[in-house]
């Protein structure tokens, strides 16, 4: 199963404490924050674990996009090893590929607000056309990346407006 987590994303679980020590790896401020107060600890991770209930779908539509994009590419890749067919197959299989990729998107993008994600999103798309390389690109994790991350931003943005509420003035 080890190996499926990093072939296949579907298969990575994400962990409250793990996703919690990247946010206060990632932002300066708020380390400093739970350095001053270690109970502000619990408090990100109870953030983190309401903003995962509240975004279950998008992380989770995100790893089978990726994976979607892993097994159909792994096709393409292979594919393309056969002339001129191969590069017919590989373009249909970017056809199949859009379908599921643009429902998430959609999707994502309601949820999060986070429409800078489509252009991005189709810039990645349009470099996967690229024969040969663009597979490799669509080995990636664009979309997990990118839910991870509209994710956090979520979870900093919440436990801004605690300490902007001056919750440190009641926990001190």
């Amino acid at each position: 199963m080890g190996i499926l987590k990093v072939l296949l994303p579907i298969f990575k679980r994400e962990s409250v404490p793990e996703f919690t020590n990247e946010i206060l790896r990632e932002d300066e401020e708020l380390r400093n924050k739970v350095m001053l107060n270690p109970l502000y600890r619990k408090l990100l991770e109870k953030k983190v674990k309401e903003t995962f209930k509240k975004y279950r779908g998008v992380l989770i539509g995100s790893k089978l996009i990726d994976s979607w994009d892993r097994v159909t590419s792994a096709v393409g890749l292979a594919a393309e090893t056969v002339p001129i067919l191969g590069n017919l197959i590989s373009a249909g299989e970017e056809v199949v590929e859009s379908i599921p990729k643009a429902l998430y998107a959609v999707y994502y993008g309601v949820k999060t607000k986070d429409l800078k994600a489509i252009p991005y999103w189709m810039a990645a798309e349009a470099a996967s056309l690229i024969p040969y390389l663009g597979d490799f690109i669509d080995m990636s994790n664009i979309y997990v990346n990118r839910a991870r991350k509209a994710t956090k931003e979520k979870v900093k943005k919440e436990i801004r407006k605690i300490f902007l509420s001056r919750l440190e003035l009641k926990v001190a």
